[in-house]
């Protein structure tokens, strides 16, 4: 009796060597394990080998040492790799399964996409053959029925090593009924991230274009490359969109672009390009480029790729160390804009910024010394349409801050900022450089007053007093920054509110306000600011509407209320004593599980020095609602309550389960100019997931059957 168990030993580790490939031992479990004659081995009952990243189940599996064939039946489960499964009631294969026929079989990839045969071979342990076969990704709970989508063919090869998938014969069909035919197809599958290929094609209709069809073509030039070309021909274009895209060791560019010949400018070629780059140089500089640039001012808004009416193709270069940071622009400007001439911008901007914190232990408070050189030049010839400027400036800071008294705190500036300015192409001013120097100082107070609530909550209240002064000695230059100029919370207790250096607040000048913070609870807060500013002389020369336009200014008023259960209201506003508004926004914005809403409403009073020769005022809201775990609506509205008519509209759904995404838009722009018409927009896309990146998710699923893989 020993001997003969050790005998069965011997022969069923003889078997199990070859068992799979290689060397490599495998594992057999089994409910019994039994010999048959001189040759063959019997495995029954919920048999389980394992051997390398490969694991077979089935009922019964018998291994003939003298053919080295594996006959397995039942419930057959080959798991082999990243998402490689088969399926079968009935196999033969080699011993170590790299070739072989399986009956009523399934392949099962990336638990995405299931491809079902009459039958499946297995040729070289690469290539899976599989003989009339249906493929989707579209759960399927009983034999009766049909799937949303699916693709039958006569012959399928799958190419484990290259990831793709070969298709003879194949028919599209959706629920069943066949859409078109090819004679062959290529698609990758799921596991493959990257393949050169067809993207999902977009049904795009426009009240301009007509109705027409995008069908995308991706290029995998090399692993860190790659191209897509996309054609667009409806009635009225012809168009091939590309974008390019390559990684390098040290950053990376993309370039975006299109050429049209339509029937809107049938005289003209029409078309944009759009380029942007980034870079990490040595010594942690980093390096960033953007190229914008069109054919003409209509054709972005007109094909919908940007809404931009003034295009910047830049170039910058920068390095932020801990107490240094430096950089360099260099801009090229080109409006679209009607009646703006693009000469008179200026065109081209170069700034170049340089700002040092020295150690605070030095100086006994903060000092910060800072150099700014600024150039920009128009095309335009003529005296003061034309003018061109160059300026240079240094500037020192001192600060220091401290407590004092009860809790108050102190803080005090003083500094001075020195320019060079080289004015050409202006009769109104020096031809020789002009100088100027502009002393500053500030003081403020604040004392922090903080109550704590018996209910846990808490108020807290921050008086501001802040007294300032500075005066700018020299001749006067253009001003050529600070055209636009706004009392905001941003610039509140600044030097000076000008946006630029071209020109300052002069004389004394105090600013008073009180921010607030109250948070009765965790479940909400709200928290503000309220304050002015007065001018003991000259105030600065702004617009109507900027808040500073006399000595005494408007009142600047911020408010923000936020709910723990993601809702949100902020609203800005500035406002003279009789409660007349210059300028108000209110935005509101909640986030939920299931949806999104945000709404804001802009009033701007009229004012000729900021171009708005009417008031604007203006609405716009968008939200998303997930109406279940498959379909999602969404919708967005801008409404313009001076003209009494809405400025575009927006409507959209969408349809996701785990075997497709289906898009729909509706847009709508109703307001038009000397280079632009109202239009209406209408996208489609149907997105077949299973393929590539269009990953399923389970949790999309439209039932509880068992789905791709059985239990």
């Amino acid at each position: 009796m020993k001997f003969l168990i050790r005998l069965f030993l011997v022969f069923a580790g003889c078997c199990l060597l070859p068992f799979f490939v290689s060397a490599q031992p495998a594992t057999l479990l089994a409910d019994t394990i039994t010999l048959d004659g001189q040759n063959q081995l019997v495995a029954a009952g919920n048999v389980q080998v394992f051997q390398s990243e490969t694991a077979l189940y089935a009922d019964k599996v018998i291994y003939n040492q003298a053919t080295q064939r594996l006959q397995i039946e039942g419930d057959i489960r080959l798991f082999e790799g990243d998402g490689f499964v088969l399926l079968a009631s009935q196999a033969e294969i080699s011993d170590d399964l790299r070739n072989g026929l399986l009956q009523s079989a399934r392949l099962v990839l990336a638990q995405q996409l299931q491809l079902a045969a009459n039958e499946i071979s297995r040729v070289d342990g690469r290539y899976t053959q599989l003989f009339q076969v249906t493929a989707s990704s579209c759960q399927v709970c009983g034999p009766d029925q049909t799937p949303l989508w699916q693709i039958r063919a006569k012959r399928v090869v799958h190419d484990e090593a290259a990831r793709q998938l070969y298709f003879e014969g194949a028919q599209l069909r959706v629920l069943d009924v066949p859409l078109f035919y090819l004679p062959r197809l290529r698609l990758p599958d799921p596991t493959l991230e990257r393949a050169t290929g067809w993207l999902v094609p977009r049904l795009k209709t426009t009240s301009l274009l007509g109705t027409g069809l995008k069908l995308p073509y991706f290029i995998a030039l090399k692993p860190d490359r790659d191209l897509t070309l996309t054609p667009f021909v409806s009635p009225n274009t012809r168009t091939l969109e590309f974008r390019y895209r390559q990684a390098f060791a040290s950053g990376d560019i993309q370039i975006e672009g299109a050429g049209t010949s339509d029937s809107i400018l049938r005289s003209q070629t029409r078309g944009y390009v759009f380029a942007e780059g980034s870079f990490n140089l040595p010594r942690d500089y980093n390096l960033t480029f953007d190229v914008e640039a069109t054919s003409d001012d209509a054709y972005l808004l007109d094909y919908g790729y940007s809404s931009k009416d003034r295009l910047d193709s830049a170039i910058s270069l920068m390095r932020t160390e801990d107490r240094r940071y430096f950089e360099t622009d260099l801009v090229y400007y080109e409006s679209l804009r009607s009646g703006e001439r693009n000469d008179s911008l200026p065109p081209i901007v170069y700034d170049l910024s340089y700002e040092i914190r020295h150690p605070e232990d030095r100086f006994g408070g903060n000092l910060t010394s800072q150099f700014y050189l600024h150039a920009h030049q128009r095309f335009d010839d003529n005296d003061v349409t034309g003018r061109d400027v160059v300026s240079a400036h240094s500037a020192l800071l001192y600060r220091q801050r401290g407590v004092w008294g009860p809790g108050f705190e102190v803080t005090s500036e003083i500094g001075a900022l020195g320019s060079l300015y080289q004015v050409s192409q202006d009769s109104n001013f020096s031809d020789s450089p002009i100088a100027r120097f502009v002393p500053q100082a500030r003081a403020s107070l604040s004392w922090p007053l903080a109550r704590k609530m018996k209910d846990g909550g808490r108020l807290m209240l921050t008086p501001v007093l802040q007294v300032a002064w500075s005066e700018v000695y020299g001749e006067d230059v253009p001003n050529e920054d600070s055209q636009r100029v706004e009392f905001d919370e941003g610039n509140w207790l600044n030097f000076s509110r000008a946006t630029g250096l071209d020109t300052f607040e002069t004389g004394g000048r105090s600013t008073a306000g009180m921010s607030f913070d109250y948070r009765p609870s965790a479940d909400w807060a709200l928290r503000g600011f309220l304050g002015r500013s007065y001018a003991f002389d000259a105030p600065l020369e702004t617009t109507l509407s900027s808040g500073l336009s006399g000595k005494t200014s408007d009142w600047l008023f911020t408010m923000q209320w936020t709910r723990a259960d993601g809702l949100n209201l902020i609203n800005r506003a500035l406002f003279d004593d009789d409660f007349t508004f210059a300028k108000n926004e209110t935005r509101l914005w909640w986030s939920a599980a299931h949806w999104d809403v945000s709404s804001s409403y802009v009033f701007l009073v009229e004012d000729p020095g900021e171009n708005r020769a009417t008031a604007v005022s203006e609405w716009t809201a968008d939200g998303r609602y997930a109406i279940n775990s498959n379909w999602e609506a969404s919708a967005g509205v801008r409404y313009d309550f001076i003209t009494d008519r809405a400025a575009n509209a927006s409507l959209g759904f969408k349809y996701t389960n785990e075997c497709v995404e289906v898009n729909f838009g509706l847009s709508r722009r109703f307001t038009s100019s000397t280079t632009v018409s109202p239009t209406t927009d209408v996208d489609v896309t149907v997105s077949l997931k299973g393929f590539s990146t269009n990953r399923s998710s389970n949790s999309l699923r439209r039932g509880r059957c068992s789905g791709i893989l059985p239990s």
